[in-house]
């Protein structure tokens, strides 16, 4: 009877603690189901307050003012297609004066850096043995013509052998060989200019003793100069005699020289794999003399190319670019660049002759930003001897 009293009581303890966790639970479920819906009410009215906040400030964006910037257009300029390469001058003609006799000098009659003619006496060394040696030769030389003509005589009247003639005449062209042999011994006495030219530097005077081995001075011919370069043998099929050659030297800022190519080695050299060439240029005041460093720039051809000012172009990279200013915007726009022309860069492909780029305030510029040109600049009116002033590509031939 006591079992059946208690055993009631405990069901119901044990219903009321179901419950109570079943409550429990079901508070927990809907707590959690209210905080995600309110994350979510949250999120939906947070960003829509964040794209509130921007988008005033989009507005001021695309009402912001205007950046002033400076434009120019490109330009037409001839472009040449050229390879540079540094060389040294040299006159086509040169040669060093070394006396064919050893002797003592008795007179020089010109000086050091003198012009002299062809022919003209530079040097003479005494002479007075050879003079008497020519002379002795000579008397030997008439009384061998005197005896051959006479037995000749002799000889057509049956007189004289045939053995006794053909003495004579040998004796007779003995003669004349060493009368010939004293007279080149004579001129050997001389030195003399072999061709119109310059004298080089000499400290020769009278009484100085000259062995006939070692030079005295130089004698060159300025009215020509021949410049001489080597060029990488890709140029090879390139280059041909007849081509225009531009040199200039540091001796004449500022001066260019024009040549024409000459002659291209026959070959390409196996240790430097490059080949020579010579150009001649006419030097008629003598201002060129050999020695001088030569600045070369060797033209294939002249073409047609834009070209815009240094200041536009903005390299990042690999990349290359300019804005240019279209429907008051900046555009960008990105370019391929050539050869420099001084202040000014040739523009292979990316632009037109009708392009404005932007050469001054492109640092606050991006693509699309609204622009106020406050100046075109002119740089049409450039000299084209900027070209001369860096030639790149040269540096290019010669490496």
């Amino acid at each position: 009877a006591h079992l059946r009293c208690a055993d009631p009581a405990g069901r119901g303890v044990g219903r009321q603690r179901g419950d109570a966790v079943i409550l429990r639970n079901g508070i927990k479920f809907i707590l959690g189901l209210c905080i995600i819906g309110a994350l979510g009410v949250a999120g939906v009215f947070g960003t829509g307050a964040l794209l509130s906040m921007r988008a005033p400030d989009g507005g001021e964006d695309d009402q912001r003012p205007a950046t002033p910037v400076d434009v120019a257009q490109p330009v037409v300029r001839d472009i040449e297609d050229a390879v540079t390469a540094v060389g040294t001058l040299r006159p086509v003609r040169s040669v060093e004066l070394v006396p064919d006799a050893p002797g003592r000098v008795t007179e020089v009659p010109v000086t050091s850096g003198q012009h002299v003619e062809e022919g003209a006496l530079l040097i003479q060394l005494d002479d007075r043995a050879a003079r008497a040696a020519l002379s002795e030769a000579e008397a030997t030389l008439a009384e061998a013509r005197q005896e051959r003509d006479r037995v000749e005589e002799l000889a057509n009247s049956n007189v004289a052998a045939g053995a006794r003639l053909e003495g004579a005449r040998a004796t007779f062209l003995r003669a004349e060989a060493a009368a010939m042999g004293a007279r080149a011994d004579l001129q050997d006495r001389a030195i003399l200019a072999p061709f119109a030219g310059t004298l080089g530097v000499f400290d020769i005077e009278p009484g100085t003793y000259l062995d006939g081995s070692a030079p005295v001075t130089r004698l060159s011919d300025l009215t020509s100069v021949e410049v001489a370069i080597s060029l990488p043998e890709r140029y090879f099929e390139r280059v041909a005699p007849g081509q225009t050659l531009i040199v200039t030297t540091p001796a004449y800022p500022g001066e260019t020289f024009e040549g024409e190519v000459t002659i291209r080695a026959s070959e390409v050299d196996l240790g430097s794999r490059s080949f020579a060439l010579r150009a001649e240029i006419a030097n008629p005041e003598g201002r060129l003399v050999g020695g001088m460093f030569a600045n070369s720039r060797l033209i294939f051809g002249v073409s047609e190319g834009l070209a815009i000012p240094d200041d536009a172009i903005i390299s990042e990279g690999l990349t290359t670019y300019v804005y240019r200013v279209e429907d008051g915007a900046a555009a960008r726009t990105e370019i391929e660049v050539g050869r420099s022309l001084g202040p000014l860069t040739e523009v292979r492909e990316g632009l037109s002759a009708e392009d404005r780029v932007v050469v001054a305030g492109w640092d606050q510029l991006s693509d699309g930003a609204p622009v106020d040109v406050a100046e075109t600049i002119d740089r049409g009116g450039e000299s084209g001897d900027d070209q001369d002033a860096s030639e790149g590509a040269a540096t290019e031939a010669t490496q």
